[in-house]
């Protein structure tokens, strides 16, 4: 083997093993050697695809083209960059190139599927996705992303289907395990949701590290019995408020239970007398013997719809404040505070809504809104429609910690309107009457066409189907506003 040959392999074995930057090097010294050498060209471009230089990355996939326009997988690797630049028709030219050019090659395929996926064109997603596995029946991927369609397309049974042959292919794989869970948990079946709940932090991107403790996990089988035992809390601020509710659960099998949270809630649940030992994450933890996620306890208590722990409250506002909005806030009205926009960083699209959509509700007689919103709103609320009446609250409120004002609000109101986020789940934790408006595709936690949930026994939900807008639901809300102030 000469020596040209013996640099390529050793650039592929540390491109194999992730070791761009000296792959880089050597695909370049090739290059000095055998300038229009087609395969280096491309070796180097998904090189520096994975380096994310992505326009360097194509100039190379390009050149290798000009050199050999017969590849397949050249251009199946350029629609990979041209994805990444937003070149999307691009993208699809190049992965229609090479399914021509090699029809038996399932990548281009996938990747077609793939991308209409991301373009929301279902259909032609499913249609790739079929086409990539009559080729290549065994590819669990291709099976997990059909089945991620066909759940965005409501056809659930099919999905879980689809999922299951992902896992028959490769049981070990987490992203089917735990997309599946979602779809079980939204339709109701708990007993194999939260099961197949636990490979989340298996899956890539998961929102909540791992935690590596030295003490054992707590399975819900040992006995806790004279046993210290750490609840961590995970995932958003929403998803804590929701499941603190099973601390009770715990407290029931000992008295030694230790709490960590995010550090925004720390104050609001003390406030609530959840537990004397409440930590914020990153504060130095106590000994223990056990730890649980948080998220994990609906299974250790084998958690189902007729089971689900839900007292009327379980929050409670700081006892000062609660008396210092009872006297601000005018009892002679119908007060309704709103939140209408998430985070500007929440990946699910479609939850937030246009403030300008309250503005007939603030016309009603005898009605009052307030703001509830508590981030990513300073601009919508400067400029809003002057016809919309509002209340916005000084700049020192929650200055003392997060939710601790928004509690005491909220307990003194008579409604609150809000979107999914952790507005919501503070108002049920309280108790508060509130309407929660929904997308077509909601958070497993409110199921399909329910009005109520078992979570929070005050809710209410309104809907909005895909193809409508806000419009109708708040002429429905605005309707049952009306009731109330009869």
């Amino acid at each position: 083997m000469d020596k040209f040959n013996k640099l390529a392999l050793l650039a592929v074995d540390h491109q194999q093993k992730g070791r761009f930057g000296e792959a880089k090097i050597i695909y370049n010294e090739l290059l000095n050697i055998q300038e229009k050498n087609p395969q280096i060209l491309r070796l180097l471009g998904m090189v520096e695809y994975e380096l994310k230089n992505y326009l360097v990355s194509l100039e190379h996939l390009s050149k290798s083209i000009e050199i050999n326009p017969n590849d397949s997988e050249t251009y199946t690797n350029r629609g990979m960059v041209n994805v990444k630049l937003d070149n999307i028709d691009q993208a699809i030219e190049d992965y229609e190139k090479a399914a021509k050019l090699d029809n038996k090659n399932p990548n281009p395929f996938f990747n077609l599927g793939h991308l209409f996926k991301e373009q929301d064109n279902l259909k032609k997603s499913i249609d790739y996705f079929d086409k990539s596995l009559v080729i290549d029946n065994k590819n669990y991927k291709a099976f997990h992303n059909r089945a991620v369609v066909k759940s965005l397309q409501n056809k659930y049974d099919e999905a879980i289907n689809d999922f299951d042959e992902a896992i028959k292919i490769k049981n070990d794989y987490a992203d089917a395990y735990f997309y599946k869970s979602i779809i079980q948990l939204q339709n109701g079946d708990y007993i194999n949701g939260w099961r197949n709940y636990e490979w989340r932090w298996n899956i890539k991107n998961f929102s909540s590290p791992i935690r590596d403790f030295k003490k054992p996990y707590w399975n819900g089988k040992q006995s806790l019995n004279n046993k210290r035992i750490l609840i961590h809390g995970e995932q958003g601020l929403g998803d804590q408020i929701q499941f603190i509710r099973y601390i009770s659960l715990i407290k029931k099998l000992t008295p030694h239970v230790f709490l960590e949270v995010d550090k925004k809630l720390v104050k609001l649940f003390k406030d609530s007398n959840i537990l004397d030992n409440i930590f914020a994450r990153g504060d130095q933890l106590p000994e223990f013997d056990y730890h649980c996620p948080l998220l994990s306890l609906p299974l250790k208590f084998s958690t189902s719809l007729e089971n689900i722990p839900s007292p009327k409250q379980y929050i409670f506002p700081n006892s000062q404040k609660d008396k210092k909005w009872k006297n601000i806030i005018d009892r002679s009205k119908i007060n309704i505070g709103i939140a209408w926009k998430t985070k500007k960083n929440v990946q699910v699209q479609g939850r937030s809504i246009e403030l300008d959509s309250f503005k007939e509700i603030s016309s009603l007689k005898n009605v009052s809104l307030y703001s509830l919103q508590i981030f990513d709103a300073e601009d919508e609320i400067e400029n809003k429609n002057p016809n919309l009446n509002l209340h916005i609250f000084n700049k020192d409120f929650d200055n003392e910690a997060p939710f601790i004002d928004t509690a005491a609000v909220m307990k003194n109101l008579d409604l609150v309107i809000t979107i999914d986020t952790s507005i919501a789940h503070l108002a049920g934790a309280l108790g508060c009457k509130t309407f929660l408006l929904l997308s077509d595709k909601p958070h497993w936690t409110w199921m399909l066409d329910k009005i109520h949930t078992p979570w929070y026994p005050s809710f209410k939900i309104y809907r909005k189907s895909k193809n409508q807008d806000w419009t109708n639901v708040f002429n429905i809300i605005k309707a049952d506003i009306e009731e109330i102030k009869k």
